[in-house]
């Protein structure tokens, strides 16, 4: 006979990964600020943002997200270790990532806080 406990552990370990994803902003092209420009959406300048979890693109640099952590009492907001690289410089960092009240996201890196509207999907 089965032991049900042993089934429980993979189910529950799928079950929060699910959640996490799915609670996490959606992948795409995010503009700084509070919209878009309106003269258009340009990827790779200096004020835009890419996300294809669990890699996410700050300009220039780029992050491998992991081991994500909820913050209490804060809803689609997650403590990231990041494996990151800019201008050729690997290094280590943590970052706070979560939803925006705007479509979008925010990031906070390096003590420095970042709004992002969503661009395009």
């Amino acid at each position: 006979m089965p032991n049900p406990f042993r089934l429980a552990a993979p189910i529950a370990a799928c079950l929060t990964f699910t959640s996490l994803a799915q609670a996490f902003p959606q992948d795409g092209q995010f503009y700084l600020g509070f919209s878009c420009p309106a003269g258009g959406f340009t990827p790779g300048t200096e004020s835009t943002a890419s996300l294809s979890f669990p890699t996410l693109c700050l300009f220039e640099q780029c992050c491998d997200l992991s081991n994500p952590i909820n913050i209490r009492d804060m809803d689609e907001t997650f403590l990231y270790d990041g494996q990151c690289s800019a201008e050729g410089i690997d290094f280590e960092a943590r970052l706070l990532v979560g939803e925006a009240s705007i479509d979008g996201m925010v990031v906070v890196l390096n003590n420095n806080a970042y709004t992002y509207a969503r661009c395009e999907p």
